[in-house]
């Protein structure tokens, strides 16, 4: 598939979630190149290939119609750079929807949470029907 400027990408990542980050298009050399979130690291650039880490990449949205919208993603994603990954405060998803919208939120994160809650009250309702 072929990626355009401001797209946000994604590919399998650790404990069956995905991993998120921004396609900014190619350099001189032709080389592709993407902003992202690095878990226990910083947001970062890195060749489109150190992203995958050979997984399969897919396009997970693309929002940009013209090319002003393209640059503004990116230039967004580019103003993160050197950010502390964390996990509850600003992952991945945080970047790429910040990069895309200019809120920071964590869908991913946001619907773990929900499901947590759903089993914690389960568990509680049926506990207190035994006792």
């Amino acid at each position: 598939m072929l990626f355009l400027m401001g797209d946000i990408i994604e590919r399998p990542g650790p404990f069956g979630k995905r991993h998120r980050g921004v396609f900014v298009g190619y350099d001189e050399y032709g080389r592709p190149w993407v902003i992202h979130n690095d878990m226990g690291g910083i947001v970062c650039w890195v060749l489109f290939e150190t992203f995958a880490a050979g997984l399969p990449v897919a396009l997970a949205s693309r929002k940009a119609r013209n090319s002003y919208e393209q640059h503004t993603i990116v230039s967004r994603a580019q103003s993160l750079l050197g950010w502390k990954y964390d996990l509850l405060n600003f992952n991945c998803d945080h970047l790429v929807t910040y990069a895309q919208d200019g809120i920071a939120t964590s869908p991913q994160l946001q619907g773990f949470a929900l499901a947590f809650a759903l089993a914690l009250f389960l568990g509680l309702a049926v506990a207190s029907r035994r006792a």
